[in-house]
């Protein structure tokens, strides 16, 4: 339970909770690691050496160019948890949220970068309501339009090797990492992501402080929500060949 066929990780539940025991197909659902577009590229160039000037060929020629990117769809978003206690009386995780039809899920597209992070909310809390007092929501754990934000990724390198005498040569490595220095912050956690009734708070300098749909501004990543992807930069390596 826990995944949909065909999609990644199979039978991997990326540890959500069950949703009504009583029924198995309200537990089907799409897999934590989904990502509909996944595209992976990596590209290397050899320049050649224009014969037709010696000068400009030697300065030119011989420079190797390299380019890995990365594209992929934002992994699901978990459903935010059913506040009516259901599992106090059950003894087992909590049930989900019922979704609300016509209303928005996010408030900000989280892929725009037109939104200051520090100021937004950016989960819609209307877009969820408690199920009936002791009944089990209707909602899967996850939904294939209700996903973290895209991280996409590019990294170049430029080298060649220089001969500087018989049996020795000079190499050199121009190395850049998140070249168009793309910035990220955190995903929803803990109870700003289960917590659809959990209070809004800002501080006086209108920073967010709590509450459903807060991100921490700081610390976006690459593949997942636990370290920050530093900003673009560069490694010059060196190394002489005897």
């Amino acid at each position: 339970m826990g995944t949909e066929i065909g999609e990644p990780n199979p039978g991997s539940t990326g540890n959500a909770q069950y949703n009504n025991v009583f029924d198995r197909n309200s537990n089907k659902y799409i897999s934590a690691y989904d990502q509909p577009l996944f595209f992976n590229i990596a590209l290397t160039y050899a320049l050649p050496r224009l014969h037709a000037n010696k000068i400009v060929g030697s300065v030119t020629g011989g420079w190797t160019y390299a380019v890995s990117a990365q594209y992929a769809s934002g992994m699901p978003l978990q459903v935010p948890n059913a506040q009516s206690a259901l599992d106090s009386y059950l003894f087992q995780g909590p049930s989900f949220a019922n979704r609300v039809p016509g209303q928005p899920l996010f408030t900000v597209d989280l892929n725009c970068h037109c939104y200051d992070p520090n100021r937004t909310f950016v989960l819609n809390p209307n877009a969820w309501v408690d199920p009936e007092p002791g009944k089990f929501g209707n909602s899967p754990a996850y939904y294939s339009d209700y996903r973290k934000q895209r991280r996409p990724g590019e990294s170049m390198n430029i080298s060649r090797s220089f001969r500087i005498g018989e049996g020795m040569s000079f190499n050199v490595r121009m190395e850049l990492y998140n070249v168009f220095n793309r910035s990220y912050w955190y995903d929803p956690t803990g109870t700003a992501l289960t917590n659809f009734k959990q209070l809004q708070t800002r501080l006086p300098n209108g920073i967010t402080s709590a509450g459903f749909g807060r991100v921490l501004a700081t610390a976006g990543t690459f593949f997942g929500n636990t370290a920050n992807l530093a900003p673009r930069q560069g490694l010059l390596v060196a190394r002489i060949t005897f």
